[in-house]
């Protein structure tokens, strides 16, 4: 009996040890209590943040497309149920080479005008002036620029002068033509298609050319054509055009 009271005492000082030694009873018996994942890694968390963003943005685009979808949808009914605006009027031959006028810094005579025909002065340096016709030809679908006051060949004492000087004179300049009109009156004429294409540039060129060539001939001519032979009669600076001829050397 004495043996196994010794052992049993010896059994529970080792007991007793162990049970001293520090450590928890608990954590011999029970799992400690689990806890989450802990992200360590700083590429996967950039994963898991790119992921975020791209849902976030993908929700925004969709309903970014459902507001412009809702905004075409509102201006197309508004536009089904408006009537349609009048388109401009096209403007007239005058009301066109008017606005081209004014951009030259020419003046419009209107007590010579006329719808298909606008008289324009274009003033020099020297405080003259040249006058320049514009005339709608319906029939050729052609504008033509026109100056006159040169001079009539009907009284002039050296024709046959006058004509050669014309005709080299047309072969010198750039633009446009000399001309003897059915009532021997000189003229200078340049003819462009289409008088409703034209462009502002290429109408500012033409008209700019012409009245520098004007003044320049027209005291040559005026020369040539000496004193009349009777009573002078002055060419009016506005005529009708259509019925010109060239200048013709006679033999």
């Amino acid at each position: 009996m004495r043996l196994n009271s010794k052992a049993k005492d010896s059994r529970d000082t080792s007991l007793l040890r162990s049970e001293n030694s520090g450590v928890p009873r608990y954590y011999k018996h029970r799992t400690p209590p689990e806890c989450p994942p802990r992200i360590s890694s700083p590429r996967l968390l950039g994963s898991v943040q790119a992921d975020a963003m791209t849902k976030a943005l993908v929700t925004i685009a969709l309903a970014l497309m459902i507001i412009s979808a809702s905004v075409v949808a509102r201006q197309t009914a508004q536009e089904q149920t408006q009537p349609p605006k009048p388109r401009p009027r096209p403007l007239t031959f005058a009301e066109r080479m008017k606005q081209y006028l004014a951009r030259t810094g020419a003046t419009v005579d209107e007590t010579k005008s006329a719808p298909d025909m606008i008289v324009s002065n274009s003033a020099d340096a020297k405080g003259g002036k040249i006058t320049v016709v514009l005339v709608n030809d319906r029939r050729r679908n052609l504008l033509g620029f026109y100056i006159y006051n040169f001079g009539s060949v009907k009284n002039a004492a050296n024709k046959e002068e006058v004509y050669k000087y014309l005709l080299e004179a047309n072969d010198a300049i750039t633009i446009g033509s000399f001309f003897v009109d059915p009532d021997e009156d000189i003229g200078y004429k340049y003819l462009v298609n289409g008088a409703q294409t034209i462009s502002q540039a290429a109408f500012e060129s033409t008209y700019f050319t012409m009245t520098s060539v004007a003044r320049e001939r027209k005291p040559l001519i005026k020369k040539l054509l000496g004193p009349p032979g009777g009573k002078e009669e002055k060419p009016p600076d506005v005529k009708k055009a259509g019925e010109e001829k060239p200048p013709v050397q006679r033999q």
